[in-house]
């Protein structure tokens, strides 16, 4: 049996199209959807990245504020040794004796050192010493100093190390 010109492949008849053809509109919604699936990837992305950044940047204004918290503290601490420094030399003072010049200067490299300049109207070194034994009981160790004597007036000069009364007594412990 020959089928002739014709080709069966289905049994159906042909039917007119029941709903027409979306709109170009709605032919876009799903190019939409798949766009906005890849926007908002890239989006989370760039925002977990800023947020990140914002973290570290966090970070290192802690610490910034942190040292500069410690350094404020480190410039109190020394700002009152000074001054407790000064009310001891001025305390130490005797009747007969008058304090011209006083130079105290210390080098950011090395704030342990203070490097002291004192001229006093004085005929005798029993004020210095009296100065001097003063300065020691703070817990400073005059290095190199100098001294000059002459016409009622007493030139000292001297650098002052901060000895750190613990240590001394760590050192002794541990021998």
């Amino acid at each position: 049996m020959q089928i002739t010109e014709r080709q069966i492949d289905d049994f159906k008849s042909d039917r007119k199209d029941i709903t027409p053809p979306l709109p170009m509109v709605l032919r876009l919604v799903p190019l939409l959807f798949y766009c906005s699936i890849a926007v908002t990837v890239i989006l989370s992305s760039i925002f977990a990245i800023q947020f990140q950044l914002a973290v570290q940047k966090r970070d290192t204004h802690k610490t910034q504020s942190a040292s500069l918290v410690t350094q404020t503290q480190d410039a109190r601490n020394q700002r009152t040794a000074l001054e407790a420094l000064l009310v001891e030399i001025t305390r130490s003072m005797g009747s007969r004796s008058l304090i011209i010049d006083l130079r105290l200067d210390r080098e950011a490299e090395n704030p342990s050192q203070i490097r002291m300049g004192l001229s006093m109207g004085t005929d005798s070194t029993k004020q210095l010493d009296s100065t001097v034994e003063k300065i020691s009981s703070l817990n400073y160790r005059a290095f190199s100093p100098t001294q000059t004597l002459g016409r009622g007036m007493l030139d000292y000069k001297a650098t002052l190390v901060y000895k750190d009364p613990l240590s001394k007594k760590n050192e002794e412990g541990s021998q």
